[in-house]
């Protein structure tokens, strides 16, 4: 352990019914050449095996500290709590379902050590399907975010298509613990990605360390419908209307009204929350947000069509259709 007895590193593992391939991600874990760390296990009130799996690798492993939630929170509500029961100068949000190569955390702590005004480090992804077929390696969209310029930072988040798994990378504690972290909506990955780039710089590190399953019970896959996508997220919204890109939009002047740039450059990132609306049909998603309403099932309908007509969903998509950068 670090000094104190806290990690370096902490890693936040949320989890419901993840037993067909937690083991695996535990094993990439556990393999990390940096071995200071802690990890935090929280688990969603599974049906199925999680739970025994998880006590396992906590009998033999004290790095693991596994809990389990009474009943199911939602998914962003459970991600919040590993954050909060973590320690760490940094820490890194772990799915189930992917898996670290084994230098992953050496080497995006040794890009935040190298960089002490960036707030984020992530690798290239490297997507595989259920049955750990490769698929192909992704490049991150966010280029720009590496710069100096907040508000070019920030433009980059909110303007350019991308995956969000940004997510995914190593934070600076300090930094994460400044936002609003991952709010109970669809879309929340993204304004909280615009939140950190008014903070500070993310870094790259340009080798597929970071393992990403591309399988049909992933969130993005399985959760078509408003309704479900609220619930999914957070378990208290079942059954009320959701509006999620209108309150993306609203987190995202919330985050410049929130933030401690000067004027000047408040106002220039309040231009580019206008630019937005002509930007990635996002004008459409609010219209198509109000349709959903009556019609829930227009939405899955407005995303096949966008996809097919235009160009593919930034990450496993455009993997699969040989378009990522």
């Amino acid at each position: 352990m670090s000094k104190g007895n806290s990690p370096l590193v902490g890693i936040g593992m949320p989890v419901y019914n993840g037993a067909a391939f937690i083991g695996e991600a535990l094993d990439s874990i556990l393999a990390q050449t940096l071995t200071d760390f802690e990890l935090v296990i929280c688990d969603n009130a599974s049906t199925d095996d999680t739970a025994r799996i998880c006590e396992a690798y906590a009998a033999r492993d004290s790095r693991i500290r596994f809990l389990r939630n009474q009943t199911n929170l939602g998914a962003h509500p459970n991600y919040n709590r590993t954050f909060r029961e973590s320690s760490g100068k940094y820490f890194k949000w772990a799915p189930h379902d992917d898996l670290l190569q084994p230098t992953f955390l050496e080497k995006c702590v040794a890009a935040l050590e190298a960089d002490p005004s960036a707030v984020l480090a992530q690798t290239w992804l490297d997507y595989i399907d259920d049955d750990r077929e490769h698929i192909g390696v992704y490049d991150s969209a966010l280029t720009e975010t590496s710069g100096d310029d907040a508000v070019a930072r920030f433009a980059a988040v909110i303007l350019k298509p991308h995956p969000a798994y940004e997510v995914m990378g190593l934070y600076r504690r300090d930094a994460l613990a400044k936002t609003q972290l991952l709010g109970s909506y669809h879309g929340a990955d993204r304004t909280l990605l615009a939140e950190l780039a008014l903070l500070g710089s993310f870094r790259q590190v340009r080798e597929p360390l970071l393992v990403v399953r591309d399988h049909k019970q992933r969130y993005t896959r399985a959760q078509v419908k408003p309704g479900d996508r609220a619930t999914w997220h957070d378990s208290k919204l079942a059954g009320r209307l959701s509006f999620p890109t209108w309150r993306i939009y609203a987190e995202y002047v919330a985050a410049v009204r929130r933030s401690d740039l000067q004027p000047a450059l408040k106002w220039r990132a309040r231009l580019k929350l206008l630019q937005w609306w002509l930007c990635n049909f996002n004008a459409g998603r609010m219209v198509v947000d109000l349709f959903a309403i009556p019609f829930p099932g227009i939405v899955g309908v407005a995303e096949k069509f966008k996809q097919r007509i235009f160009s593919p969903a930034p990450g496993a998509d455009q993997v699969r259709e040989g378009r990522a950068k």
